[in-house]
This record gives C-alpha cells, structure tokens and sequence, in this order.
C-alpha cells in the first residue's frame, strides 16, 4: 500500500465539498462538518489551537521514542549522537550515507509540514466565506494574520530542507495531482509576505498567554526569512522591532521561585546549597512563559499535566504523545554499578531519567566551551546547566557519594561508559520531580522520563543572534559583535571581537546557548553548513571517514509524492 501522499493529507485534514448547493443538499446542524465548523471567532480559534498541537505533538510529543521527535534539534548532526542501552556502535537515525527519497524522516517531516499548511490554508480561505460572521474586520484579520504566521512557519522549515517545493496556498477540496516546484526564493518569497501580512495583525506578546505565538515571534522568523533573500538590513530592522520594543529583555539576573532554589549537590548528601545561576533560572518550570515575568520568552509550546489534553496529564492513554525531553538526552546514570554490583538509585531531581537515546558529542561536550579559554567562567557549562561527574546514589553502595571512576565500578559499567556516564544538559530536567511515579528500587519519587515544563520554540537570545548574523552578512562586524556580546555578558563569558566575528562562531555560539532549542537542522540547512559539521562533529562520519556528497545540499523529495503526481513532473532534487 502506498503511503499518503500530499494532495491526499489536505484532502483528509479537512475534507470539502466541490459541489454547487443546491435545495436538496443537507446542512448537518448536530454535528461539525467543513460547512458549519468555520462560522464564527471561537471556532476558528479552534482551528488555530489545532494546528498548535499538531506542532507541540509533531515537534516534541511524539510517542516516547517510537517517532523520533527529537531529529530537528541537532541529533544525528553536531550536537547529539543517537546512542543505545549496549555496548555495541551507536545507531544512525538519519542513514546520511544513504540517503535517499524512501528515507522515514524524509517521508514524516514533508507530511507533518504540509499538514500544518494544509490546516492553515482552510482558516485563511474560509475566513472570507458567506457563512463566516465576523463582529469585526479587525477579529479577521488576527485569525487570518495568525494562520499565515503558522503557513510561513512550516514552509520557512521546507525551504531550508528541499530547496523548491509546491506552494499550496488555498484549501484543497478535490484530488489534485499536478504538483510543480516553485523555486526556493519563491517559497522564501510567499514566507516573507505571509509574514509582513501578520506582523500587521497579530496580537503583541503582551496580550497573549503562553503557547500562542505573538507579533514579535513573526517579527523574528521574518529576520531570518530576510537573511535568506539576503535581505540583510530587513533582518536587521526584524530582529530590531523584537529587541527594541520595550517589552522583551534578556533576562539577566536570577528569577522566580527557582532563584532562590537550594540543593545538596549530585552527591545527595550534606546540607543544602544555593544551586542557580540566570541560565537554570531560564528553564525551570512556571518561568518559561513573558506572562510569568520571562521577558526573554517569545514562543513556548504549552504544557499543563493539571487539565486534559495538557500533555502527560494523569488521565492520558497510553499511546497519547508524550513529552520527554528528559528521557530522550541523556546517559543512564542511574544503571550505574559499582564494583561490588550495587547499582545506583534513580535520584529524579537534578537527575532526571534519560536512556541514552542521545548522548552529547565531543563538540558539545569540549569544542564549543573552550573558546576563549571559558570552560570554568560560561555560566551555560556552569555544574547547574551541565553534569560531567557522577556519584554513587545508593546508600547501600560503599562508595556512596563519590566519584564514579572507572577504578571503583563494575565491568558492565566501564563497558557502557559513554551511555552510563556522559555529560548531561541539565535543562532538560524538571529541578524537583512532579512525583507522579515512584522508583521501584529507591521508592523515591520520579517523573519517568516525562517532562512537565513548557519548552521554547522561540527565544530572545536567539533574535539576537539572527541579528548579528543579518550584520555580519551585511560586513557589519562590529555591530555583530555587540549583539554576540549582549548574549556572551549574560553568560559571564569573555567579550568577542569584530575580528572574531564569522559564521563558525555565530553557530557555534548558537550551540552553547541553544542546544537543544533551535532546531539545528533547519539551521545548518540555511546555512550552507551541514556538510562540513557532519563531516567534522558526526561520530560515524569522523570514525569511518565517509564524505558527505556536497551536492546534497538539501534532502531528496519523497518518492512517493513524485509517483502519485501523475499530472506533472515533481522534480527531484540533484544526487538522489
């Protein structure tokens, strides 16, 4: 059976009628149909709340493991390495040797993207249908501004990844089977006047509660939307109505509740310290959101395990989508044995319960933290925002509290040192355990992998850095610089210079300050970058010397969507 291909996910995302009304025609008024569900303000609210999930589940809350859902944010790439629970070589995701149009992630990431398109072309259509009772221009206007934000959204991702592909940009009510290729300027081009459309009539982030994307969150795709068309003063102007618009900072001091958070340390023993600093402060749980005081936040996804449908509620089934931040990166810590065999207990706080899915790679782990001689002074690498010593946790351990080596653990352990024992990202963990499990060794209280807190899709420091990309492009480095600096100065990190300034260092900056946020990908896509980071920082290209095809820039297009478009050519990219 062949997979679904695009004209059919429009089709079944929002089937409509081709047929003229006439008398004898049936208007359902006990149940939603295309005809009844797009007539007033909530239920295109509706709409636009749907396509929000889609992204929440499709970016993040894919099923555990089972979808993936973490191939956006730099696995497989630069930044994660795809590990396993056994000493044997660690698994390719992505297959880049062998990439070709039968790929799954190819296949899933081209349905998710139109699918988004698809949702938002029917609000954007219907909006202007008869049977659509608007209480005002202005009302439509949000709702249309805001679909073609979330349109510009998916399509920037598609750029960025195919290069060309089919602009769909009306509801699509019949079998359509006659796709062509726009050119990847015209697809940039569609993004950047989607976007200058919803800047005029989104709502400010000061209106807005978490999960909804604002003004300023067009604004910053704008920016780098600009940077694309080499539109460099455009991205400049973008990024600058996001910094300057008096609303959004950097936040640069602890906040919260959590700035006053105290812990005993990974020893787990002792008395309780101070442990933050800005940075930890920055992903804590109920401080991710403008609404909460993180003038930093522009666009989280929204979790709320308190009501149904918030994501890891307690009444959820058990195939709904999970976030799982915290089980997908990170090493099993708590597998840990030492030489006597005792095994360590799951400390959930600080802890978490990761399985090694990812585990961070040299790059991430040493490269990007000695830069200017910064590894003890960048607050990012701090041991609040990441662990590299591990200790025994289990008081029934003779070594409990000290230092795992490789002298005092078991074989298995030395064996699996990298799974077991690999620096961890520290924001990926909830700083004190929602305690809806409960370990079934320690009886201490665990959240199972699951991550309760909001996570961000867009962030300050990011538009930041989109700028100083915008001036260094534009030969600009000083300017460049300065924006480097703002984010550098929050980090305690050393000053850069102009003359430090160049793509490498902005990426790499990206890294240290984003890991795990942007979505690397997409990122190295845009940036002519992939090929030299996978050739320089991907463990299986490194250890079996294979190099990267330059010529495939961008990923092939899915075989299916070229089978099924009988009415025209869909062309395939170069190398595939």
């Amino acid at each position: 059976m062949k997979k679904i291909f695009l004209s059919t996910i429009i089709l079944v995302l929002l089937v409509a009628t081709s047929c003229k009304e006439d008398a004898l025609t049936e208007v359902p008024k006990d149940f939603y149909t295309p005809e009844n569900s797009y007539t007033n303000k909530a239920q295109f609210e509706s709409a636009l709340s749907n396509i929000y999930l889609s992204i929440r589940n499709g970016i993040y809350c894919n099923l555990a493991l089972g979808e993936r859902a973490v191939d956006l944010l730099g696995m497989d790439i630069d930044l994660a390495d795809a590990g396993n629970n056994s000493a044997a070589a660690k698994m390719q995701y992505f297959n880049w040797p062998t990439m070709n149009a039968d790929n799954a992630f190819v296949g899933k990431w081209w349905s998710q993207f139109y699918s988004w398109i698809a949702q938002a072309n029917a609000i954007i259509d219907r909006a202007d249908q008869p049977t659509a009772v608007w209480a005002s221009e202005a009302d439509k206007n949000a709702i249309v501004g805001e679909a073609k934000f979330l349109r510009a959204f998916a399509y920037h991702f598609m750029a960025n990844m195919w290069g060309g592909v089919p602009l769909v940009l009306n509801e699509t009510k019949v079998p359509k089977f006659d796709f062509v290729r726009a050119t990847q300027e015209e697809v940039f081009q569609q993004c950047k006047a989607d976007l200058t459309e919803a800047i005029k009539y989104m709502p400010t982030i000061d209106q807005l509660k978490g999960g909804r994307a604002p003004r300023e969150a067009a604004y910053h795709l704008l920016s780098e939307i600009n940077i694309s068309l080499k539109d460099y003063q455009g991205a400049i102007d973008a990024a600058t109505a996001v910094i300057d618009n008096g609303k959004n900072s950097l936040m640069t001091t602890k906040f919260g509740k959590w700035a006053n958070f105290t812990f005993s340390g990974y020893t787990y023993q002792g008395p309780k310290q101070p442990w933050s600093d800005t940075y930890f402060c920055l992903f804590q749980d109920g401080n991710f959101n403008f609404k909460e005081g993180n003038k930093e936040a522009i666009w989280n996804i929204s979790q709320d395990p308190t009501i149904k449908g918030g994501n890891n509620d307690n009444t959820a089934p058990a195939n709904e989508p999970l976030f799982a931040m915290d089980r997908w990166w990170g090493p099993i810590n708590w597998q840990i044995k030492d030489k006597n065999n005792v095994q360590n207990y799951l400390r959930d706080t600080l802890q978490g319960r990761p399985i090694a899915f990812l585990l961070v790679t040299g790059y991430a782990d040493s490269v990007i933290w000695k830069y200017k001689g910064d590894f003890n002074r960048d607050i990012r690498n701090s041991k609040y925002n990441i662990q590299r010593t591990w200790y025994y946790t289990n008081p029934k351990s003779k070594y409990y509290g000290q230092e795992v080596t490789k002298s005092n653990c078991d074989a298995s352990t030395i064996n699996l040192w990298l799974q077991r024992c690999t620096p961890h990202y520290k924001k990926f963990v909830s700083a004190v355990p929602y305690g809806k499990f409960t370990d079934a060794t320690s009886k201490l209280p665990t959240d199972n992998g699951r991550t309760y807190k909001d996570w961000y899709l867009m962030r300050l420091a990011e538009t930041y850095l989109l700028r100083a990309e915008a001036y260094m492009l534009k030969s600009d480095n000083i300017s460049a610089a300065n924006d480097i600096n703002a984010i550098r100065q929050r980090a305690s990190a050393t000053p850069v210079t102009a003359s430090d300034v160049n793509i490498d260092l902005i990426l790499d900056e990206r890294a240290r300050e984003l890991y795990g946020e942007e979505f690397r990908l997409n990122t190295l896509m845009r940036t002519g970058k992939l090929v030299e980071h996978l050739n320089k920082y991907n463990w299986y290209f490194v250890d079996n010397k294979i190099e990267f095809n330059p010529a495939w820039k961008f990923l092939p297009i899915p075989r299916r969507e070229i089978e099924a478009n009988t009415g025209a050519v869909l062309e395939q990219n170069s190398g595939y």
